[in-house]
This record gives C-alpha cells, sequence and structure tokens, in this order.
C-alpha cells in the first residue's frame, strides 16, 4: 500500500546523489527524512526545481513513510486547492475513501491527484473551483457558503454528477471541524 504526503515542499541536499535523505514539509510544517528510490529521482529532482515558481511535489511513499517511490509535481496554481483536498482527508478520511472507491479510485489520493480545478460560476451567484473527475463526475471546492475557498478552517467538498447537480458527496468544515457529511459516515 502507498502512502501519500500531499503539496510537499522539498529540500535536497547540495550536490544531492540520490542516496542521501532529503527533506518534504507537509503543508501543516511537519518535516520529514526520507529517501528515494531510484526510479523516483529524475521526477524528485524535477519536482524540486519547479519549487522555484512555487510548485510542490506529491511525494508516495512505501509502507514505511520513509521511503518515496513515485513523485509527481502539483503546479503552484494548483497548491491551495489539493491542500484543501488534504485538510478533507484530515478531518474525515473514511469517508473521503469511500467516495473516491465509488467514483472507481483506489483511496482518496488517488482521486484527487493530479486534478485541475478552475473557477466557475455555478449559478446564482456562487463561484467555486471545480475539476472533472476520470469518472466523469465533477469535485467542486468553496467556502462552504458561495465563494472560492480561503482557508482551511471553512470550506465545502462537493462531489456530482456536474458542479451544477445534486452532490452524491458533501462535505462542510466550519472551524476546523466537520459539521455536515453526506452520505452519513
Amino acid at each position: 500500500m502507498k502512502r501519500t504526503l500531499i503539496t510537499a515542499a522539498l529540500t535536497l541536499p547540495a550536490l544531492w546523489n540520490g542516496t542521501d535523505p532529503i527533506r518534504a514539509t507537509t503543508p501543516d510544517d511537519v518535516d520529514a527524512l526520507l529517501t528515494v528510490a531510484p526510479e523516483a529521482q529524475a521526477d524528485l529532482r524535477a519536482a524540486a526545481h519547479g519549487q522555484q515558481s512555487g510548485d510542490r511535489a506529491t511525494l508516495y511513499t512505501d509502507e514505511t513513510g520513509a521511503h518515496v517511490i513515485a513523485v509527481r509535481p502539483v503546479p503552484a496554481a494548483q497548491v491551495k486547492a489539493q491542500r484543501l483536498l488534504a485538510e478533507a482527508y484530515r478531518v474525515a478520511p473514511e469517508a473521503c475513501d469511500a467516495v473516491a472507491r465509488r467514483e472507481g479510485a483506489q483511496d482518496w489520493a488517488d482521486l484527487t491527484h493530479g486534478l485541475t480545478f478552475t473557477g466557475q460560476d455555478t449559478g446564482g451567484g456562487c463561484t467555486a473551483l471545480v475539476a472533472d473527475l476520470r469518472s466523469g463526475h465533477a469535485l467542486s471546492l468553496t467556502n462552504g457558503d458561495s465563494r472560492f475557498p480561503d482557508t482551511l478552517q471553512d470550506f465545502y467538498v462537493g462531489v456530482a454528477p456536474t458542479a451544477i447537480e445534486e452532490e452524491t458527496f458533501s462535505l462542510f468544515v466550519r472551524g476546523g471541524v466537520v459539521t455536515e457529511l453526506f452520505p452519513a459516515a
């Protein structure tokens, strides 16, 4: 089973030789020293270089959580959305994994990795960050009301056939606590 560190910032040692540990810092400022599999080293170097423009990386680790086996870049424009998705998973992991499986993904990380969010008018004066899922459905992020999300403490995540249809999954977070979850876990 793969473990994931979402939107990690990377610190490579000077003249990194591929065998020295690297430092990854999670969005909530937790530092980890990780080793890197040979097959992931080129992608890791590219992701580290992309940080100069604000990019981050999704690091997939083995079951120990200490050895990187795959790396995917997270473009700077998508970092905020990925942080919200990571926070959604932190507050409701079972519900997030359940909706991921319903959408045909292995888990929440698999469902949400690599999504490209764009701002959309979802009707009635509401705006949301919306990404198309591989299943053809839409995943939406708002501030829990009618605007783009602006904090990790107050937000909404929804999955629906389209951004303007009724949700098959919704999660409201207020003050960092789940206040509404559909379907209930």
